[in-house]
């Protein structure tokens, strides 16, 4: 019989996907129609995916983010747009159909929604997300020395808990590609239970404390709660460690009809640590800085998407 998976999703107020920050810092929200290839009336509309914002707390996003939307605009834009209120989208399907309507000038994702499209191409990845000094991050598999255990074959009818705020569904894509290279069974089947925090230590606390058999957080989060707490680097060790994966993309519409607004977009994104209350808000989503994409930015998530959907 198949062991009951208890989902547990906790929520905070303070973390956020850096990327959602980037967006309102940015682009300010009005009721007016959008601009589209065969109306270029300098009207402007965003798009994200609510993937990238569980659990924030949009009025207090769009407040703060409102210090900084005149002055990143007046320096960056050699155009004044009027701004409309953005679009989300919380499937594939939903994404898709937003591109097709031609409406939607800069899109905010994770690289794997990015790499499911159908059609990649109508859109065009301009930024990622820094953090570290990296546009990648890298996911620890974390046990308790104590316990005894030395790979994930170790852990089947164990608890298993995902501490991974800002990553969306890619510790998850990890962890079934880990058991789908070891030929055990889906992580539904083989773990007694798997809980979901929206913050790294509550995750490592049960580990430590012998109370859960492992968790997932990234090495950064990791680095950051053992600074603080350097009693728990003595006891905890990964046994499984994911590739670098690509944090988050800025993406922009192809067939955008004014060249200029493409070069003012990517300016804006790229030079938004150059401000005190740019840095400020990065500092708090964990981010320095958005770096230029590359494509190479998103090989480790191919590869992670490539061996999932087989």
């Amino acid at each position: 019989m198949r062991n009951r998976i208890h989902l547990k999703y906790r929520r905070g107020k303070i973390e956020r996907i850096t990327t959602l920050v980037l967006l309102l810092l940015i682009f300010p929200l009005q009721g007016i129609k959008a601009q589209t290839p065969k109306d270029n009336v300098g009207n402007f509309q965003v798009a994200f995916s609510t993937n990238v914002f569980k659990g924030v707390y949009l009025n207090d996003a769009i407040a703060g983010a409102n210090v900084l939307t005149e002055t990143l605009i007046n320096e960056y834009s050699r155009k004044k747009y009027k701004i409309i209120p953005p679009a989300t989208f919380s499937s594939m399907e939903e994404l898709e159909n937003l591109i097709k309507l031609q409406e939607v000038e800069v899109f905010i994702m994770h690289s794997t929604e990015l790499l499911r499209l159908k059609n990649p191409n109508l859109i065009i990845p301009i930024c990622v997300a820094i953090r570290d000094g990296s546009p990648y991050d890298i996911f620890y598999l974390l046990i308790n020395t104590k316990s005894g255990y030395t790979k994930i074959d170790d852990l089947k009818n164990g608890r298993i808990l995902i501490g991974s705020p800002f990553e969306a569904d890619i510790p998850v894509l990890w962890l079934d590609n880990l058991l789908k290279e070891r030929k055990l069974e889906k992580k539904e089947e083989y773990f007694s239970s798997i809980e979901y925090f929206e913050k790294a230590l509550p995750s490592i606390l049960p580990v430590f404390f012998g109370k859960a058999e492992a968790c997932i957080v990234t090495k950064s989060l990791f680095e950051t709660v053992t600074e603080l707490n350097p009693q728990l680097n003595k006891e905890l060790i990964p046994i499984e460690i994911s590739q670098p994966i690509s944090i988050g993309i800025i993406a922009i519409r192809e067939n955008i009809s004014n060249p200029e607004l493409k070069e003012d977009i990517k300016k804006a994104f790229i030079n938004m640590h150059k401000h005190a209350n740019g840095r400020q808000y990065l500092n708090i989503f964990r981010s320095q800085r958005v770096g230029e994409f590359k494509k190479e930015h998103l090989a480790s998530t191919y590869e992670i998407l490539n061996l999932n959907e087989r």
